[in-house]
């Protein structure tokens, strides 16, 4: 392989932007889109909920990415959302692999409204998934 291949190869690497999970759980979540914005559909046996922009909840951790959506809110009761915990995934431009990932749905329900002195006890509650999909390099 020439030095000048090389270069070209590895110039072309680049972080995944698209990820698809199809499981019990189905989320398709793209990093950006047509208009610049990042899209996520979330889907289970109840609910089929589709986020874009500031409805999507994105953090950096040693772990990977953390995507957050609200699946409900009942106000006075309970928040429950949904991370997918994305790995560091680097592929060339048109590849896909698959990957595993993590989803943890958590019902939060710290914000409910009681009489002084407020909720007590266990006020959040994990349920964890194990995820797999396909993550892919694409073009908006």
């Amino acid at each position: 392989m020439s030095a000048e291949h090389t270069t070209t190869a590895v110039a072309q690497l680049a972080e995944a932007n698209l990820f698809d999970v199809s499981a019990s759980i189905g989320v398709h979540y793209s990093r950006s889109s047509i208009t610049g914005l990042p899209l996520l559909s979330y889907r289970d046996t109840e609910l089929d909920l589709h986020f874009s922009g500031e409805e999507i909840s994105r953090v950096q951790t040693p772990i990977g990415e953390l995507v957050t959506v609200v699946l409900q809110d009942v106000v006075d009761a309970f928040t429950r959302t949904f991370t997918l915990v994305v790995p560091v995934v680097r592929l060339q431009m048109g590849d896909a692999v698959e990957f595993s990932a993590l989803g943890v749905e958590t019902t939060d329900a710290s914000g409910a409204f009681l009489p002084p002195p407020g909720p007590a006890g266990v006020l959040q509650t994990h349920r964890v998934h194990q995820l797999s999909g396909t993550a892919q390099l694409v073009a908006f």
